[in-house]
């Protein structure tokens, strides 16, 4: 497996406290959230290999030694169109991850400061 996946991976790796290969390896024992994430994250990837794969599509398209021409053109409109739907879809993956990222840090914050039994802010009286 890559090292990196996609951009967020060092977001994911800091919000979930593993690595995105620790991340993939939770199947059991992981908190809900944790999975959320995981989930996220794989559709993340799915959706990045997507974008890459149609990416690759429309420059073939365009590279084809072929006279330019009303299909031509066609090709290349449907082609870009499907490439900007893959990319819309991407964006909207990223978009949940990082919401559910932002949100686990967010429960593991508070969760930690009710464990921690200092108050900040509060001082003894003399």
């Amino acid at each position: 497996m890559p090292t990196s996946l996609t951009r967020l991976d060092s977001r994911v790796e800091a919000a979930t406290g593993v690595s995105i290969a620790a991340l993939h390896a939770a199947e059991v024992g992981a908190d809900e959230a944790t999975i959320r994430i995981r989930d996220a994250y794989r559709a993340l990837v799915r959706a990045e290999t997507r974008a890459a794969f149609e990416r690759v599509r429309l420059l073939i398209c365009a590279d084809r030694q072929r006279r330019v021409d009303d299909q031509l053109l066609e090709d290349l409109s449907t082609q870009l169109e499907v490439l900007e739907d893959a990319a819309a879809a991407r964006d909207e993956a990223e978009r949940d991850l990082l919401a559910l990222t932002r949100e686990h840090k967010l429960v593991s914050a508070a969760a930690a400061a009710q464990t921690d039994p200092a108050v900040p802010g509060v001082g003894r009286a003399r």
